[in-house]
């Protein structure tokens, strides 16, 4: 069921413009006659980032789409940061986020980009009907008495960490009245239209990398105001991969804080999509756009592009196989060992590995080609 309506939510109306108003023009105003101290600036970034990242590090990716397990201390943390961000409670981002995900760019979609830009940035929260909502799609997040008392008493958490708290932390080198206007309003701005980017500029401008069934698109400059959130055509393709920028190079600072913290035993069951079926996907994107380009040179598409895609995908096949031998190779070594029968199994496994380096080897080589015909 849609949860919105053609009547005006004035609650959400009048709390976007008042902190917008108040928040911008309170920052300005304060900052030009020398009134804001520099270590409220400096908490400032640092509550932005803290808070930023509870929404997408534990509503988002912990939460909404459990990619990874988290120790309760860490799954409180976030869950309390983030409702500084007056987002809703964490059943009311959840049940959203996952019909988003579920009838994305449908009528059912309750930030439809088909409804317009603004409509998906900030339009669907001025018409959203709470009693709408189902929380069907949440129940096993209701099923947890964090959340439950997170969403039972959101108004008076969120008040305190968005607004309380700030001004408390700003008091203690004597700038409270700043903190409250920055640290607390002008933040709480920051990380409102942060998100709301990626439902509207992520469905708007970037490029679909891994499907180009949806308007999601990765967008790499919303991705260093979301703390990493705007590789999203990628995450609509794999919504389970705790990570969003899957390359070492990509800003993506959630999945960083995630992997470290599954180093230290705060975190765990990280999940993650094969790397070669993320590959198989890119291909089939990049086929059909070398298809639309050349369509005219049939010659083309039949005598390079198709032959040198179904190469790859044969590689990538191979890999695959190997890459399962060589575990059960593996683990049959280890059974040998203890038997005191290791070198029976070390030529096969030398002979796998040496397989395994030759066939990565030519899929490296034969995507440099395939990137070639992609420029």
């Amino acid at each position: 069921m849609q949860n919105t309506s053609n009547k005006v939510n004035w609650l959400n109306t009048i709390f976007l413009i008042a902190t917008f108003v108040v928040g911008v023009s309170g920052a300005i105003i304060l900052t030009s006659f020398g009134m804001v101290k520099w270590q409220t600036w400096a908490f400032t970034g640092v509550y932005i980032f803290m808070t930023g990242i509870a929404i997408t590090a534990g509503y988002h990716r912990l939460f909404a789409h459990k990619s990874y397990e988290a120790h309760p201390v860490i799954a409180f943390v976030l869950a309390m940061l983030g409702s500084a961000c007056f987002e809703g409670s964490v059943l009311e981002w959840g049940t959203d986020h996952r019909n988003h995900h579920r009838y994305v760019d449908t009528e059912k979609d309750p930030y439809n980009i088909h409804q317009g830009f603004w409509y998906a940035h900030i339009g669907w929260l001025i018409r959203l009907d709470p009693s709408k909502r189902d929380f069907s799609n949440v129940a096993d997040l209701s099923a947890s008495p964090l959340l439950r008392f997170q969403h039972r008493y959101f108004p008076w958490i969120a008040v305190f960490m968005g607004f309380v708290l700030p001004t408390l932390v700003c008091s203690l080198w004597g700038d409270a009245w700043a903190g409250f206007i920055v640290a607390g309003v002008f933040r709480t701005v920051f990380n409102h239209h942060s998100t709301f980017f990626i439902n509207s500029l992520c469905h708007w401008a970037g490029k679909r990398t891994y499907t180009e069934e949806q308007t999601a698109r990765d967008n790499w400059i919303t991705a260093l105001v979301t703390m990493g959130e705007g590789f999203h055509n990628f995450h609509h393709q794999f919504p389970l991969d705790y990570r969003n920028g899957i390359r070492w190079f990509h800003f993506d600072p959630t999945k960083w804080l995630i992997f470290g913290l599954s180093k230290v035993g705060l975190a765990g069951n990280l999940r993650r999509i094969c790397r070669h079926k993320i590959l198989q996907f890119k291909l089939r994107v990049d086929e059909a756009r070398l298809k639309r380009k050349h369509h005219a040179d049939s010659l083309f598409i039949h005598q390079k592009v198709e032959p040198l895609k179904a190469h790859l995908v044969n590689l990538i096949e191979k890999i695959v196989h190997l890459e399962a031998e060589l575990a059960s190779l593996l683990n049959a070594t280890k059974i040998e060992h203890a038997k005191g029968k290791y070198q029976e199994c070390k030529s096969q496994l030398q002979g796998c590995l040496h397989n395994l380096k030759t066939v990565q080897k030519e899929l490296n080589l034969s995507l440099v080609n395939w990137r070639a015909l992609c420029i």
